[in-house]
C-alpha cells in the first residue's frame, strides 16, 4: 500500500508501510455514488428514470508519523502539513493510477505519544476519474520511417518514409467510461477541410480551412474544456471559427472506436494525432 501526493507547486510527499509517514488506511478509491433523477407521476406506482450523474469523489487517509525523537516528528508534521496544503490543488497517484483532488481537512489527532502522532486526511475529487498518469498518443495519419542508423543507401535509392496505408484506425480506450481527447490536425502542404469522423456515431470534427505547410490545429473534445486553437510555434491562438456548424466535440466510448480521417483536398499531406487519458471508476 503506497500513495503519492503532489501538489500544485510540485511539492510530493510518499505514504506507505514504512517510516516516517506509516501508512494505516486509504478508503474512497474503490467505491463511488451517484445520483439518480427520476420523476412520478400522480398515481404512479415507481417512478421513471430520467439520468443519472456520479457523484464527487472523497478520499481518506489515516496513518502515523514515526519520529526518533518530539522535535523530529514535529518538523515532519510541519513537512506534512506544507504539502497537504488545502490552499493548494494537488493529485494523488495510486497503484499507478492518478486523480486530481482538493485538501478538505488535512491535521493530527491530539495524542500523548508526541513521537509517533496519527494523522488524517481528506480529499475531495470533483471529478471521480482515476486516470492513466500519462496521455495515450495514437497516430491516424503519419509518415513511418523506413531507415535506421547506421545508414547505408544503395545505388539504386531506397525509400525514407511510408505513409500509413489506411485511413481508418481503430482506437482502443481501455477505460471503463467514455473520455474527450485532443485532436491534432498538421498539414505537410496546402490541406483544405480536414476532418476526423467517428464511424460508429456518424459524428465528425471538421475544420472549414486552408491549412499551409507547417500549419497546425488542435481540438479538445474534453467535458467543460471544449477549444479549438491553432499553434504558430508556442503561440496558441483561438481558432473555434473554423469549427464546422455540424461538428460534436465527440467523446471517445469504452473499449474499441473506429475512426476515419479525409480532407477535401490533399489528403495524403495531412497528418493527424489523437491524444487521450483513459478514466477508470476505481482502482
Amino acid at each position: 500500500m503506497e500513495l503519492t501526493y503532489t501538489n500544485a507547486d510540485g511539492e510530493s510527499i510518499t505514504l506507505k508501510q514504512s517510516r516516517p509517514y506509516f501508512l494505516t488506511k486509504i478508503d474512497g478509491t474503490g467505491n463511488i455514488r451517484q445520483t439518480i433523477n427520476t420523476f412520478k407521476a400522480p398515481d404512479q406506482d415507481g417512478a421513471f428514470y430520467i439520468s443519472s450523474t456520479l457523484d464527487m469523489r472523497n478520499i481518506t487517509l489515516e496513518g502515523t508519523v514515526i519520529a526518533v525523537t518530539p522535535d523530529e516528528a514535529y518538523e515532519l508534521r510541519k513537512h506534512f502539513l506544507n504539502i497537504f496544503s488545502p490552499k493548494l490543488r494537488g493529485t494523488l497517484l495510486y497503484r499507478e493510477r492518478q486523480i486530481a483532488c482538493i485538501v478538505e481537512e488535512a491535521g493530527f489527532t491530539v495524542s500523548t505519544r508526541h513521537r509517533i502522532p496519527n494523522f488524517f486526511v481528506s480529499l475531495l475529487c470533483p471529478s471521480p476519474f482515476f486516470e492513466t498518469p500519462d496521455e495515450v498518443r495514437q497516430e491516424l495519419a503519419s509518415w513511418i520511417p523506413m531507415f535506421e542508423f547506421a545508414l547505408e543507401i544503395p545505388e539504386t535509392g531506397m525509400e525514407f518514409g511510408m505513409r500509413q496505408p489506411s485511413q481508418i484506425i481503430t482506437v482502443n480506450n481501455i477505460g471503463d467510461v467514455a473520455c474527450g481527447c485532443e485532436i491534432v490536425f498538421r498539414a505537410l502542404g496546402t490541406v483544405i477541410n480536414p476532418e476526423l469522423l467517428n464511424i460508429d456515431t456518424g459524428e465528425y470534427i471538421r475544420l472549414l480551412t486552408t491549412m499551409n505547410a507547417g500549419d497546425e490545429v488542435r481540438v479538445y473534445t474534453h467535458f467543460a474544456g471544449k477549444r479549438v486553437v491553432s499553434v504558430d510555434g508556442s503561440t496558441e491562438t483561438n481558432a473555434f471559427s473554423l469549427l464546422d456548424t455540424g461538428s460534436t466535440f465527440f467523446q471517445l466510448a469504452a473499449g474499441q472506436n473506429i475512426l476515419r480521417y479525409d480532407a477535401t483536398v490533399n489528403m495524403e499531406l495531412l497528418e493527424v494525432s489523437l491524444y487521450y487519458r483513459p478514466q477508470f471508476l476505481g482502482v
